[in-house]
């Protein structure tokens, strides 16, 4: 079985197309912060309790995210990415829409449904796209800028969402009934929908790139998941890690803002300027620092040691899980600090470590089963999971606690995880244990 000579697009071209792919990922990490940043006067006027707001910021979002992460990775391997990402954005603009005008709690849910399959698409494809732009050697590093994008996102959602949510509330406070007669929330949410056009106008300028590293055979659907299991030593324990890395970031991604609300009486604009900041750069230096640190690591150990770094990250997070129960401001934004560094770290790391180690045919399918493991048993379960702890411990002052109580032990698992990983290695095996990879691909595709 040969593989098909590799003819990557020119440097130019690749930094086209990545910071266009970037850009994408700049707006469409928007939604997750923004929710998260407006989540306290969405429950006020919707009378929303803690775990319906688990369950609209992580279940419905997760289901959704999971359960169609693997179909539309393995539907990203076979058909045109860059349209994918075209047709995506338009549903994130709806969906955002929607959100602003949602009256009920199923409303919300629904929107919060669509949004996962956006993400769904969205974070493979881009993944997918970039991995045929650049050869391995500069696939870190490009992977990165992609992570600093929706980290920029992030931080510009809460930034200027909170900023305009107070000077939104204050001018409809001196004149009532102005803006539609709409409340600050719902106007940021449709704002950033008609934002979303932007990306949109700046795909219709990249072009599909060629499919890289392939074999002249294509596996069916049925031999794609066939050979993805020939990776199994490597594949289950970094799924596991990553599964485990993403209940902590949810902590931090979907209840800081209302642990700075509720335990020192902030409001969204009080802290979106310092939340922003350090959002920006832990997220950015996070994933620049994860793609050089996975440069490294392979050039002095090869694939296996990229994630080393990662493990070493989740180790840090046990420590910084303990952001919700710190008594100043001070402290809990530089926890809150080391906790995004150290998340965007492990999540760039991750990528690059599927991307460096699964071929072609099967790389949509091996980061949609990373997408299916992390959302629909962490960013499903983990929001909701800490709400319900909470009330068990006593009720919304005990929030810090839950956090720290789920958190800390996940981090622990994590760390394992990446161990396993890189003492596995990457070699594919088949049904017996041996390590001839040619008999199991030649199986996979009969």
């Amino acid at each position: 079985m040969t593989t098909l000579a590799p003819s990557f697009p020119t440097a130019a071209q690749a930094r086209r197309g990545v910071a266009c792919i970037a850009t994408t990922g700049f707006f469409l990490s928007m939604d997750i912060t923004l929710t998260t940043l407006l989540i306290e006067p969405m429950k006020r006027e919707m009378g929303l309790s803690d775990i319906q707001i688990g369950l609209v910021q992580g279940t419905a979002f997760g289901i959704a995210f999971g359960l169609s992460s693997v179909p539309l990775g393995r539907l990203i391997d076979k058909g045109n990415r860059v349209r994918f990402l075209g047709i995506g954005l338009l549903f994130w603009i709806a969906a955002m829409v929607t959100t602003g005008a949602a009256s009920s709690f199923l409303t919300l849910i629904f929107a919060r449904l669509v949004l996962g399959c956006v993400a769904a698409l969205l974070i493979p494809a881009a993944f997918s796209l970039i991995a045929d732009l650049y050869p391995p050697e500069g696939r870190s590093v490009a992977t990165s800028l992609f992570v600093v994008g929706q980290a920029a996102g992030q931080a510009f959602g809460i930034l200027v969402g909170g900023l305009a949510f107070d000077a939104l509330t204050a001018f409809q406070n001196a004149h009532p009934g102005a803006v539609l007669d709409l409340p600050a929330w719902r106007i940021l949410f449709i704002g950033a929908a008609l934002l979303g056009l932007v990306p949109y106008l700046l795909l219709a300028r990249v072009k599909e790139p060629a499919r890289q590293e392939q074999k002249e055979h294509h596996a069916t659907a049925i031999g794609a998941v066939r050979e993805l299991w020939t990776y199994r030593r490597l594949l289950i324990p970094l799924l596991a890690a990553m599964l485990f890395t993403q209940v902590t970031m949810q902590a931090t991604s979907v209840w800081a803002p209302p642990v700075l609300t509720r335990q020192f009486g902030l409001t969204p604009g009080q802290f979106a300027g310092w939340l922003s900041a350090i959002m920006l750069a832990g997220g950015m230096l996070g994933a620049l620092a994860g793609g050089r640190l996975g440069k490294a690591g392979q050039r002095q150990g090869g694939n296996r040691r990229v994630l080393m770094p990662a493990m070493i990250a989740s180790l840090a997070l046990i420590p910084l899980s303990l952001f919700g129960v710190l008594p100043t401001i001070p402290l809990v934004a530089l926890f809150l600090a080391g906790n995004i560094f150290a998340g965007a770290v492990i999540a760039t790391l991750g990528v690059i470590a599927i991307t460096l180690n699964f071929p072609n045919e099967i790389r949509g399918l091996a980061l949609g089963s990373n997408v299916l493991c992390s959302t629909l048993l962490g960013t499903a379960t983990a929001p909701a999971a800490i709400a319900m702890v909470s009330k068990a411990m006593g009720g919304e002052t005990m929030l810090g606690f839950a956090i720290a109580g789920l958190c800390a032990p996940a981090a622990v698992l994590s760390a394992i995880c990446f161990f396993l990983a890189m003492r596995q290695g990457t070699t594919p095996q088949d049904g017996r244990g041996t390590t001839s990879a040619q008999r199991s691909l030649t199986e996979a595709r009969g």
